[in-house]
């Protein structure tokens, strides 16, 4: 399929926290967005939020564009059809449903021709089974974005089994150009490689707060302050090399049995989702978030990551 790869045009289909943010990175860059959800009122809301973001990318001079081209270059629109009918890239980011997922690329086979490449912003679903749905597997891939989109330089293209090798390295160098750093994952396995080992260390911090080890203050310390501290610059590859691999075989010898291995949601999430309690969202999570305005919550976040990308660039 594609060598090279650069679309006049993109679509994002779902305009919910990752499908704003998504559309943000293309029009910080000049790129023609469409924006699609079926509520009007998200839609209203994801407009707002990706001119904020435009705005405080502008503010550290990561645009690609001028603010006033960046902000015109986003459309909005309930009618898919309309938004996605010049695109020549629709990523979907609708809720991390396997059903509804295979539902809407149902949808966009039917609605687009075998020039435009479909991607999915699942985290972990497969790829294969949401491309089945379509009557060309092959030029669809994953580009899983991780929040927020418009400031975590990584981007992960997953392979399904039927995806075009050529298309794949293309959306890959095709990202790296736009600033972002795309990497490929060849397997189509859960959770891809990013949220594997994400879930593989919030199992084990959430089993030490079960098991009264440590406050959740103080396992989010350790992590910010210990290990975390160092992963922007080392990994965890190079990290072992420094250390020493047999070093680091010593200490799984004596510690790997000691690990949590549930292979059920931990009993701390369960509790808390079954009581309702979400997080920032509902005002009540692992901490109290009930005093908290969640929009001066984003912005500082934001704020934050974005000094850190500033680190991290200059140091790749």
């Amino acid at each position: 399929m594609a060598t090279q790869f650069d679309p006049d045009s993109v679509a994002v289909v779902g305009a919910g926290t990752m499908g704003h943010g998504i559309a943000t990175v293309f029009a910080s860059e000049g790129y023609d967005v469409g924006l699609h959800d079926q509520d009007e009122g998200r839609l209203e809301t994801a407009h707002d939020r990706v001119h904020e973001s435009l705005t405080q990318l502008d503010d550290h001079d990561r645009l690609g564009v001028e603010l006033e081209t960046a902000r015109n270059a986003v459309s909005s629109g309930t009618d898919l059809e309309a938004v996605i009918a010049d695109a020549d890239l629709v990523i979907e980011a609708v809720t991390e449903e396997l059903d509804v997922k295979r539902t809407v690329f149902e949808t966009l086979s039917d609605l687009t021709d075998s020039g435009t490449v479909l991607a999915t912003n699942t985290s972990g679903l497969s790829i294969t089974e949401i491309a089945a749905a379509t009557d060309a597997p092959d030029r669809v891939l994953g580009t899983h974005w991780f929040n927020p989109p418009h400031i975590v330089p990584l981007v992960e293209v997953v392979k399904g089994e039927e995806t075009d090798d050529d298309l794949a390295a293309a959306m890959t160098a095709f990202l790296d150009d736009i600033g972002k750093t795309a990497i490929t994952v060849e397997k189509d396995v859960p959770g891809f490689i990013g949220n594997r080992i994400q879930m593989a260390m919030c199992y084990e911090a959430f089993s030490l707060l079960d098991r009264g080890i440590a406050s959740a203050e103080d396992i989010d310390k350790a992590v910010k302050a210990g290990f975390g501290f160092r992963l922007p610059s080392m990994g965890i590859f190079e990290k072992v090399d420094q250390s020493g691999v047999d070093v680091h075989h010593a200490i799984e010898s004596y510690l790997m049995p000691e690990l949590d291995r549930g292979t059920d949601p931990n009993p701390v999430v369960s509790d808390l989702v079954e009581q309702g309690d979400f997080g920032l969202k509902t005002g009540e999570g692992v901490y109290d978030w009930t005093d908290a305005d969640p929009d001066a919550v984003v912005t500082d976040r934001d704020a934050q990551l974005l000094a850190q990308l500033e680190q991290y660039e200059s140091d790749h």
